[in-house]
């Protein structure tokens, strides 16, 4: 199988070295002693006092941030404003509705909850995570600036707006107003069931998450002026997981006039054909939730899903093998993002595409595609690669890899470099390290990115005079902005992408189960896994969390299927949306051993990937070897599955 493995353990590498680094040449009493200096160090800077901005009058009350950065250049930073009422109890699984009032001054210094999801980040976790964050220029100015509203990445079940890298100083800097927002994500946001379909006035379910964003953008509307921020020059933007949302509201007629630009980083896999789930399919994937939950048999079923803790519903949805996904419910996306873009339905606004250079798949797919739809409209497209990688990385062979460009965009460097999501990823571009070597080069390529978003921001064109010159996207031209240390108009988008360094052949390993007797050969560099994996599986293995090409073993009887196809059919039905696209069976003879092998490929309209299973049933058991592909979860973009090895019977 193709692979590009990710992290390889990173983890557990970034801990061995940081405790290595702590402990080099230090004796235990001493390093002890230094660790209680440290700690009586970071106490007293968290005692130190904040420095409040001033309260602002919001539609539902005043908020009060505080106060960072240099001297002459502050910014002001407001941290969890609600712009929705809490989603909890009746109102799960509905239209966000408008946040209550308060009275007295709401003080935004501290990270609001983030939805329910199974990743850690700043903040704490609840269904009470409609919040937004507001960073603005704390100098005086009597012009409205443009306003720059961003969706974070994590597919649309992880992650959160609360960020260092998002929600620091540098980008608000260069004269705008930056958003981030916090919204229903996962389960708890994208789940569709025939019942909540019934109770809707619109006949739709699913898609909460992206009406919180249009709701976040409506907040936006009415309040933005408040803070320094001019509400007709309102900019959507994200990564990966966040330019699918930015499609998502430039796709739905309910967000039209909300926003007057948008761009979409590494995030442009959902304007392929057929990426979305149609409702049946979307409202099928709420009764496995229902089922695994147990209440599908209760006399009101939506009122046992409300009563469930997020927890239990978090847990039935993985035992449902459920994934987020847009829905074409007819109300918030009327048709598939493709149809909706080749008819021109789309938003009328300009448009920034693009992707990073070690993104290969994106440059000869779905980035050069959005652009060349956008001729539908009348607003501009242009397209860019983002190539540049800091020095010691780029020296191990590193290309750009998925979600590099962000430390950039936000100005947030050097640290922003050594985020864990930056870390973590940068083993799918090559980097053989955890030290990223940033140097004078980086603040450089920092400020040009920003500069150039700003004014795209500003005036929906990011050509900026003695700077670069950057032309609109045509497929006669096919010209892209390369965007590293140096700025360069380059020709032939699908010849942007470069792919990372060949990964050395490791020694394979042999997966031995005694109890069924047989054994699978798969690469020493994936990482085993051996937690819940849902019924049946007795085991699996993959190269990581955002690639995962990865095989598992599952144990079923022989009669829970009359057919050999009945049996695979059922698996498929109970894992998710999956529909089989070829069968074959025959009687082999395996290492000595009369067996029934079947090979089926499948493919996921929800979960965007193919796969293929082995079949062996032995002793009245089916064998189950299932091989995904590699896939980007987030952008949807795939490659052919392979079967690893033969399996080994004893």
């Amino acid at each position: 199988m193709k692979k590009k493995l990710v992290w390889l353990f990173i983890c557990c590498v970034m801990a061995v070295t940081l405790v290595a680094w702590s402990c080099d040449g230090v004796e235990p009493g001493e390093q002890e002693e230094e660790e209680e200096e440290e700690e009586e160090e970071e106490e007293e800077e968290e005692e130190e006092p904040t420095l409040l901005a001033d309260p602002i009058m919001t539609d539902a009350g005043l908020v009060s941030g505080e106060v960072a950065g240099e001297a002459g250049e502050e910014v002001r930073i407001y941290r969890g404003i609600p712009y929705a009422a809490p989603p909890v109890g009746d109102l799960r699984w509905k239209p966000p509705q408008p946040v209550e009032s308060w009275t007295g001054v709401l003080e935004c210094i501290e990270w609001a909850d983030r939805s329910p999801q199974t990743s850690d980040g700043l903040g704490g976790m609840s269904e009470d995570c409609l919040h937004l964050n507001v960073m603005t220029p704390a100098k005086e100015t009597t012009d409205r600036l443009p306003v720059m509203v961003f969706f974070h990445g994590g597919g649309l079940s992880i992650m959160s707006g609360n960020s260092l890298t998002y929600c620091n100083t540098a980008l608000p800097q260069q004269g705008v107003v930056t958003v981030t927002v916090n919204s229903r994500l996962g389960v708890i946001g994208y789940m569709a069931h025939p019942e909540l379909t019934a109770e809707s006035e619109n006949n739709a379910s699913g898609n909460y998450g992206t009406l919180d964003l249009i709701a976040s953008l409506e907040w936006v509307q009415s309040n933005i002026a408040a803070f320094g921020g001019d509400p007709d020059r309102v900019t959507i933007f994200g990564e990966s997981g966040g330019g699918t949302k930015t499609i998502s509201c430039m796709s739905s007629p309910l967000a039209e006039g909300l926003f007057h630009r948008a761009i979409v980083e590494s995030g442009s896999g959902i304007i392929l054909q057929d990426r979305c789930t149609t409702l049946e399919n979307a409202e099928s994937m709420g009764e496995a939730v229902a089922d695994a939950l147990g209440v599908s048999d209760e006399p009101d079923v939506l009122a046992a899903l409300r009563a469930a803790s997020w927890e239990e519903i978090l847990e039935a949805a993985s035992t449902a093998g459920y994934s987020a996904n847009l829905t074409v419910d007819g109300w918030v996306l009327p048709d598939q993002v493709y149809n909706i873009f080749e008819a021109g339905e789309q938003s009328n606004v300009p448009l920034i595409v693009g992707a990073n250079e070690g993104e290969v798949s994106s440059f000869t797919g779905s980035v050069p595609l959005m652009a060349s739809l956008m001729s539908s409209v009348s607003s501009k497209a242009y397209v860019y690669a983002f190539s540049h990688v800091p020095t010691g990385w780029r020296e191990e062979g590193c290309v750009a890899f998925h979600g590099l460009e962000l430390p950039y965009v936000f100005g947030h460097i050097p640290d922003g470099l050594y985020s864990p999501t930056v870390i973590s990823l940068s083993a799918g571009g090559g980097a053989k390290s955890i030290e990223p070597g940033p140097d004078e080069m980086d603040e450089v390529v920092a400020e040009n990115t920003m500069r150039i978003w700003a004014q795209f921001a500003a005036t929906g064109n990011p050509s900026v005079a003695g700077l670069v010159n950057w032309p609109a996207y045509e497929e006669s031209t096919d010209q892209y902005l390369d965007i590293g240390y140096t700025l360069e108009v380059k020709t032939g988008v699908a010849d942007a992408g470069v792919s990372p360094p060949e990964e050395e052949p490791s020694e394979p390993v042999t997966y031995t189960n005694d109890e069924y007797g047989f054994s699978l050969e798969y690469p020493g560099n994936w990482n085993e896994k051996t937690e819940d994996l849902g019924p049946g599986v007795i085991w699996r293995v993959g190269s990581g969390a955002y690639l995962v090409p990865s095989v598992r073993v599952i144990i079923r009887d022989e009669s829970e299927g009359a057919t050999l196809e009945e049996v695979f059919a059922a698996h498929l039905a109970e894992d998710g949306e999956k529909t089989i696209d070829t069968f074959t069976a025959s009687d082999v003879n395996l290492n000595g051993t009369d067996v029934t092998q079947a090979e089926v490929t499948y493919s996921s309209a929800a979960y965007g990937y193919e796969s293929m299973i082995i079949g062996v049933v032995k002793d009245g058991k089916w064998i189950i070897i299932e091989v995904y592909t590699a896939y980007f979860p987030f952008d949807y973009e795939e490659q052919p599955a392979e079967i690893l090895g033969t399996v080994t019977f004893e």
